[in-house]
């Protein structure tokens, strides 16, 4: 058995835990791990005693919470109001912006910011992980490619970009709407992209075209 105290004081727990995760791994104390780290992500992170001082103590009553009672013993103890599980939302993000649109492919997130910027982030933990920057006002919709290599943006700039999920860059920038992008999708093949304007009009682009002429 690996101990989060072991982990801990080498500060790869997170890493660790998410990585059996990914991994596939599903156990009682892979689960139970993934779940208080997720719930007190931030607090785990800018200090590692946490998972003693704040995490385990507040946690429900759970088989992970009962293996470290002679830890928990030398901490604050919950007499009352403690959960006896796991509430549904894990993980709270915040971002400090408003949010205006959201796409998820596998472990990436997508948040389309008032700024114009796409702001991507790990699908497990929500740390941001990269920003994408070419639209100048806010992005209103956004979808990934099935197999999660391509990702469309909509925008009040009137525009719809095509963008490369690895790189961050732009594909290809559309133009031909009149009024705010509200929706976009793209086709299972990756040939085609469909968008839908406040202009009342639904336009679809011909990717390859649009690339072969670059």
């Amino acid at each position: 058995m690996v101990y989060i105290g072991k982990l801990c004081a080498e500060c790869s727990l997170i890493k660790y835990v998410l990585t059996s995760i990914q991994a596939g791994g599903s156990c009682k104390w892979v689960n139970d791990s993934q779940r208080l780290l997720l719930e007190f992500f931030d607090t785990v992170c800018a200090a590692p005693s946490h998972v003693y001082h704040t995490a385990l103590p507040l946690s429900p009553s759970s088989w992970l919470h009962g293996s470290y009672s002679i830890e928990l013993s030398q901490e604050v103890r919950v007499v009352k109001g403690l959960p006896t599980e796991w509430g549904m939302c894990f993980r709270t993000v915040t971002l400090g912006t408003t949010l205006w649109a959201i796409a998820h492919w596998k472990d990436t997130i997508a948040v389309g910011c008032w700024s114009g910027d796409i702001t991507v982030l790990d699908g497990i933990t929500g740390s941001q992980t990269a920003v994408l920057s070419g639209h100048t006002y806010v992005v209103t919709s956004l979808t990934f490619s099935s197999d999660g290599t391509l990702l469309v943006s909509g925008s009040r700039d009137d525009t719809v970009k095509l963008w490369d999920v690895q790189t961050g860059g732009v594909i290809k920038t559309f133009r031909g709407h009149t009024d705010c992008v509200l929706s976009v999708a793209i086709s299972a093949d990756c040939t085609m992209i469909i968008s839908g304007s406040s202009d009342k009009t639904i336009h679809l682009w011909d990717i390859q075209i649009s690339i072969i002429m670059l």
